[in-house]
């Protein structure tokens, strides 16, 4: 044998989707065992259970490969299958692929923007589901979360979010809904009719919409709450809201909500509510004492003028008979399927995989055997142990959380159920065995002749022991289900079970199979198989019995989504779009990824902060909305205020002991240039010796490329904006090569200094003096469309710049020969503008700062040792990491070996919208920091996913004008993974060298991570 375990690092995919592949790699010739899976604590556990022997420091994000084969030979057939399964899912989740195609959108919220969907459908593993919820809710669609484990703290926020958004909130733990006829999650072919349904349970709806749709009566629409949301926490927000929908959809003459075992007050609350409605309300709600899911159908039926059928579908078994046709008729003759009670044992054994079908058998069967223990008990004194076993009654829902966290629902993944199934069959104390089966859309494909085959294994367990067992199955389904609701049937009944439509009526025949012990013998409190009339029913709420207070509620967005044709997003399990698909519904499937390890609590509550759309909105429009005029050119001790020894530099701050050779060789040749030293030695041992304070350019609302160094005798461009009242500077451009922002501070480096802060500074002043002010802003907006992004391009930007200076320049005071080289300089250097598209950026992002709740990124900087960002709801504090190295090109005979960690706060281009963010109006950029155009075009259409809006006036041609991405949201950084693409030169790692090459880099995760911590310690819930 050969076991192969590999590790794919954050290779996500969803469980249903990897459970069938890892069914296609086990079935490849020659494999005895396969397992891929993501490395979670149960998968992991699973696999080393198989025998395998896996490495440590495995995270959740891993993608777990584990493969057993026979020989060389089926291993490799393994490996093959193993690449088509995955390599399939990747052509079913991706539209990416080509030079101008939009790869598929990374967020839930972003799929409800490009799909304009109203309904989001959230299926991932629930500790993130709250964060796509919240997104979904914020863009305005309405909600439904699949997903389960779920914090009862989130949904309530989640509700409460919907409510102030005006949309539907459906769920969490939300199975089952049906929205202008389109079947979501779990859900059943049912005809249309004029029943609404409110359910806080997914199988209880699914069985009510099963036993109208047998009696011939449709449904307008099912709206389910999630099982939790009768309870006390929740206190029905969710049904309050879909009450109120449904009221005023014009489709719905009847209301049944139908739930598990509510709170006393809240049903007392809600039918309150409900008498204030104009459509009558009728309750299938369980708990001691009230009517069955079957006697709560009845009733309604009864109530609407509808027939009752004389007797619900049910098959009989048929035992050593041949196997019925599909089409068999339901009660048709098999045998009898009461056997002998003298060689069994004495106790029922339900194992379901829906919640409220088990909550119901526990009560219908309850009242007539006495206690049943269960991993969901209707009292705490009956919870089962970790271990699910007791030698009395027991009944197991299997769809619980504590059952599903890491796996599939056992709708689709029923692997626990069956070796509970074959357990069961070898235990001398089960005497019966009841299950449930639902079918419809979501749930597995086919999924009667296994549970056939598990059944027909455990009676034959039961019976080499001597002991005959009966199994009785409520099946959940319709005749337009896809499984097939006859063939199923016939399936079970051929495998020896006797199958029930009506949950109620299966219990009742299982009890009544068990052997006779005691006082709570079965038939001690007889009911009627059929209605199950034992409890009262409960009265109908109607409107014309409501005080005269009660009004129709007005028009809401849970009613305007009954009103359109859904058009639904998705994120998580793949096979919930492709049933939407197979119903010709819009279907926008989401390409999900957990987000950055160790977010998804401090995301969920950062999301949920009420103030955050409204706060990033702000926040985007200011920045849109900054001017940017070149209004001045001074030097930096007049500016600024610069002090003798003061040095401002790029980046958060450092000390010398942590500073990069880049920065420590632009420090020396500032100290040369400002006449502090006269040798690089004696420079450097006074800096060593803190003889000089060092500042971030940012703390003076500055900015340098590079180290961005600024010593007080230096000249910057002044830049103002006026709509916001704000001012930001930058030093002037020196060109390339050995220049001291890149570290060099040769004789050539303070030569040139001493010429720009003599020469080009005071002709610089007139010019601006002169001719401006200067609009910058409107020389980007004018680049862009002329093949510059702004960062590492800005040739068109330069001569559009020089052709405002020039006549003013050319007019200057100053001498002729002066003129002329500040006019040579200026049009040699291709990166003249840089310096002036920097501060252009800083005041745009000025304007989005000190903004509460905003989670928009106003800063991201680089000292050539940390990469630190600020935000606008975290006012002026660093989240800092360490600096990436970039990768690309490199001059002469330069390589990897000879780079720095990413230095400079020229990213201030990226933070405002432009630079790497724009690289798609640039493609020829790739010639200098490597790529090619297909990937600058990604790259600007990926950086779309972490922002919250457009540009308004800078636009990307080749994408039809579409607005840059601007406004990096620290939550959807998180959230995807994708971190801001900047694009950026290179400098010598040893002080002194000069540029070294340009390409593309990222910021460090632990940026935005920490900045995410600040901003949950920041935040208040609503």
């Amino acid at each position: 044998m050969t076991d192969v375990v590999e590790v794919r690092p954050g290779s996500y995919h969803d469980s249903v989707s990897l459970m069938q592949v890892s069914r296609q790699v086990a079935a490849a010739d020659g494999v005895v065992a396969a397992q891929v899976a993501m490395a979670t604590d149960l998968n992991l556990e699973v696999i080393r259970g198989m025998g395998f022997d896996l490495p440590d420091g495995l995270g959740t994000n891993d993608l777990l490969v584990a493969i057993r084969a026979d020989s060389d030979a089926g291993l490799a057939s393994g490996r093959a299958a193993l690449e088509d399964a995955l390599a399939g899912l990747r052509a079913g989740g991706s539209s990416a692929a080509g030079f101008g195609e939009a790869s598929s959108p990374r967020t839930l919220g972003r799929a409800v923007e490009e799909a304009g969907a109203t309904l989001a459908l959230v299926s991932v593993p629930g500790q993130h589901a709250a964060t796509e919820a919240f997104d979904a809710i914020d863009r305005g669609a309405s909600v439904m979360v699949f997903s389960d484990n779920v914090s009862v703290e989130d949904e309530v926020a989640l509700k409460d979010a919907a409510a102030r958004r005006g949309v539907l909130m459906m769920g969490p733990d939300c199975g089952t809904a049906v929205v202008g006829g389109a079947a979501l999650g779990f859900a059943n072919v049912v005809r249309p009719g004029p029943i609404g349904i409110v359910a806080a349970s997914g199988t209880g709806a699914q069985e009510v919409m099963a036993l109208l749709d047998a009696a011939g009566v449709g449904v307008s629409h099912c709206l389910g709450v999630g099982g939790r949301d009768l309870s006390a926490q929740v206190a029905g927000r969710s049904t309050r809201q879909a009450l109120a929908a449904l009221d005023a959809d014009e489709a719905t003459t009847a209301i049944l909500v139908v739930s598990k075992p509510p709170a006393p007050d809240v049903l007392a609350a809600l039918e309150r509510y409900a008498a204030g409605l104009a459509t009558p309300v009728h309750w299938a709600t369980l708990g001691p004492g009230r009517p069955d899911l079957t006697t709560a159908v009845a009733s309604a039926l009864t109530e609407l003028g509808h027939g009752i059928p004389e007797e619900w579908p049910h098959w009989k078994p048929l035992i050593d008979a041949e196997a019925p046709d599909a089409d068999q008729a339901p009660g048709s003759s098999g045998l009898s399927g009461s056997p002998s009670q003298s060689a069994r044992g004495g106790s029922l054994r339900g194992l379901f995989v829906g919640g409220t079908l088990a909550d119901e058998a526990m009560l219908v069967a309850g009242e007539r055997v006495g206690p049943i223990r269960s991993n969901i008990p209707l009292s705490p004194e009956l919870a089962l142990g970790p271990d699910l076993r007791d030698e009395g009654h027991v009944v197991i829902d299997f769809g619980d959380d504590e059952l599903t966290r890491g796996r599939a629902h056992p709708m689709i993944d029923p692997t626990l159920r069956m070796e509970r199934i074959a357990a069961e069959g070898g235990d001398p104390t089960c005497g019966v065995l009841l299950l449930d089966l639902v079918l419809g859309h979501g749930a597995h494909p086919d999924p009667g002749p296994e549970l056939a085959d598990a059944i027909r294994a455990a009676r034959a367990a039961a019976a080499s022991d001597g002991r005959e067992l009966p199994v009785v199955v409520a099946l959940v389904g319709t005749t337009g289900d896809p499984q097939g609701i006859s063939s199923t049937a016939g399936a079970l009944a051929a495998a020896g079970a006797e199958v029930f439509l009506s949950a109620a009526e299966a219990t009742r025949r299982a009890v009544d199979l068990l052997p006779v012990r005691g006082d709570n013998a079965p038939g001690s409190g007889a009911v009627s198989p059929r209605t199950g009339q034992a409890p009262a029913v409960d009265p109908v709420v109607r409107g014309d019995n409501a005080p005269e207070t009660g009004a129709v509620l007005p028009r809401t967005a849970g009613r305007v989504l009954l009103d359109e044709d859904p058009v639904v997003a998705t994120a998580g399990v793949s096979l919930f779009a492709d049933a939407l698909r197979d119903q010709a519904v819009p279907v926008t499937e989401t390409d999900w990824q957990p987000p950055l390890p160790g977010t998804e609590r401090h995301l969920a509550q950062v999301l949920a902060d009420p103030r955050r759309r409204e706060a990033n909105a702000l926040a985007l429009q200011r920045m849109t909305a900054a001017g940017a005029d070149l209004v001045d050119v001074r030097p930096a001790w007049e500016a600024l205020g610069l002090e003798r020894g003061t040095f401002l530099h790029a980046g958060p701050p450092i000390e010398w002991e942590r500073a990069s050779g880049p920065m420590r060789g632009a420090l020396i040749g500032a100290v040369l240039f400002e006449g502090l030293a006269d040798t690089a030695e004696e420079a450097e041992r006074q800096l060593a010796a803190a003889a000089y304070t060092l500042e971030p350019c940012h703390h003076r609302d500055a900015v340098g490329p590079m180290a961005g160094v600024v010593s007080p005798s230096m000249w910057l461009y002044e830049l103002r904006d006026e709509v916001h009242d704000h001012t930001s500077w930058c030093s002037l451009n020196e060109g390339l090569g050995k220049v001291l922002r890149y570290g060099a501070y040769g004789s050539e480096v303070v030569d040139r200094l001493h010429w720009m802060n003599t020469t080009l500074g005071p002709l610089l002043q007139q010019a601006v003096r002169a001719a401006g002010p200067i609009d910058i802003k409107a020389i980007i907006t004018q680049m862009l469309q002329m093949g510059d992004e702004g960062h590492n391009r800005n040739r068109a930007g330069s001569l559009m710049l020089l052709r405002e200076l020039l006549p003013a320049l050319i007019a200057a005071d100053a001498p002729s020969v002066d003129i002329a080289e500040a006019v040579r300089f200026s049009g040699a250097n291709e990166h003249f503008f840089l310096n002036l598209g920097m501060p252009a950026c800083k005041l745009s992002t000025m304007a989005a700062e000190g903004i509460a709740g905003s989670t928009v990124v106003t800063t991201m900087a680089r000292n050539g040792t940390d990469f630190g960002i600020r935000t606008a709801g975290t006012g002026d504090r660093w989240f800092t990491g360490p600096a990436n190295t970039p990768e690309g090109l490199f001059l002469g005979d330069y390589g990897p070996d000879d780079a720095n960690p990413d230095i400079g706060d020229s990213a201030i281009t990226e933070t405002a919208g432009i630079g790497g963010f724009a690289m798609a109006a640039a493609p020829a950029i790739v010639r200098f920091v490597g790529g090619d155009v297909p990937f600058a075009l990604r790259a600007t259409r990926t950086m779309y996913e972490i922002t919250v809006g457009e540009h308004t006036a800078y636009q990307v041609p080749i994408l039809e004008f579409r607005g840059t991405p601007t406004g990096i949201d620290v939550t959807a950084v998180a959230r995807t993974g994708v971190l801001p693409q900047i694009n950026t030169g290179m400098a010598g790692r040893v002080a002194g060298t000069g540029q070294v090459g340009a390409g593309l880099v990222n910021p460090p995760a632990e940026c935005f991570t920490a900045a995410l911590d600040a901003l949950a310690a920041a935040t208040r819930r609503g």
